[in-house]
């Protein structure tokens, strides 16, 4: 398995597993994403990154395959755990403020309680 998928009351939290977020992974990604977010049709999503090192634009792509769906169903993604490279790879693609991002899985967990 890539991913740990969890249910968490209403809120559904995906973590890979993998430290590449690339061509290999990003395509299991998304259906994941497709998936989960099927499963849970009203609940928000956490995406927690805290094992991804490294991501290429397919992996970019994953994300924002993510933003597209929650914000189309006007449900809430937020992204957590980013280390300073995938930080970065938001900066520059100038995405940064297109997603809610939280230092860490318990942040984002409290944001969520808080909407």
């Amino acid at each position: 398995m890539k991913f740990d998928v969890e249910l968490l009351d209403t809120v559904s939290v995906i973590t890979p597993l993998k430290e590449k977020m690339d061509t290999e992974i990003a395509p299991e990604m998304k259906s994941q994403i497709v998936l989960t977010a099927d499963g849970n049709e009203f609940g928000p999503l956490v995406l927690d990154l805290k094992n991804v090192t490294y991501a290429d634009s397919s992996g970019l792509s994953a994300l924002l395959l993510a933003h597209r769906i929650y914000r189309d169903t006007n449900r809430t993604l937020v992204l957590c755990s980013l280390n300073d490279r995938i930080q970065k790879l938001l900066d520059i693609s100038q995405l940064t403020p297109v997603f809610e991002i939280e230092s860490d899985r318990e942040s984002a967990l409290k944001r969520l309680q808080s909407n």
